[in-house]
């Protein structure tokens, strides 16, 4: 009798240490998912045919609506895209957009894309001369391959000089309702969502579950 005994209580012994094991693949598995979320940050400038016309409330993009990645500058999983194309914003105040409005080319991710959901645009004197007009998107990017989705958000740059041209001169030319056309160039980054996993206290009731179990029958089978 005292021999089952030991034997039952070396088995629970045994469970208990497996365990930690257990729960920590659970919280590897919640890790490992979120690793197919795109992460990480690139720049890009417009293609040399393509340009952007800012009014007051949208913003558009001349056909092919092309531009390239500076490859050298992109971390995470933007490094392996190349090029891509841009959607138009067609009312800044409603958070319209023609989505996806990133696709993102090159690499095993190839077709990748950000959706909008909100857009502002500010302007600003970025030196003597110059006036930059910075338009800040929020969404979501979604990988091709798994559909995961992660947040992002960026900044496209339209830069338009002149003798003596103010923010203030810009800001008043689109208020009172007319554009500016010109290049631009961006820089988006995306951050993980958050991804559910189960909390400590959780997985340790789960344990204690398994451990109950599995030595009731353990005392069944040395009755």
């Amino acid at each position: 009798m005292v021999i089952c005994k030991s034997n039952f209580f070396k088995g629970a012994v045994a469970i208990l240490a497996a365990a930690p094991v257990a729960a920590a693949g659970v919280f590897t598995s919640a890790s490992s998912a979120q690793a197919a979320q795109l992460v990480g940050e690139f720049s890009f400038a417009s293609d040399p045919t393509v340009s952007a016309t800012i009014k007051s409330d949208s913003v558009t993009f001349t056909n092919p609506k092309t531009f390239s990645i500076n490859t050298g500058l992109s971390t995470g999983n933007f490094t392996g895209f190349t090029s891509g194309t841009i959607n138009n914003i067609t009312s800044f105040s409603a958070g319209t957009f023609v989505n996806p409005f990133l696709t993102l080319l090159g690499g095993t991710l190839s077709g990748s894309t950000f959706i909008g959901e909100a857009a502002s645009y500010s302007v600003r004197q970025a030196a003597t001369n110059l006036v930059a007009i910075d338009i800040t998107t929020t969404g979501k990017f979604k990988n091709v391959l798994t559909n995961e989705l992660s947040n992002g958000e960026g900044i496209l740059t339209l830069q338009t000089g002149g003798r003596g041209l103010t923010a203030a001169a810009i800001s008043s030319l689109l208020a009172g309702g007319g554009s500016v056309t010109t290049t631009f160039s961006g820089f988006y980054f995306g951050t993980p969502t958050a991804t559910p996993t189960p909390e400590p206290a959780t997985m340790l009731g789960l344990g204690l579950v398994g451990v109950g179990v599995a030595m009731s029958r353990r005392r069944k089978t040395l009755a």
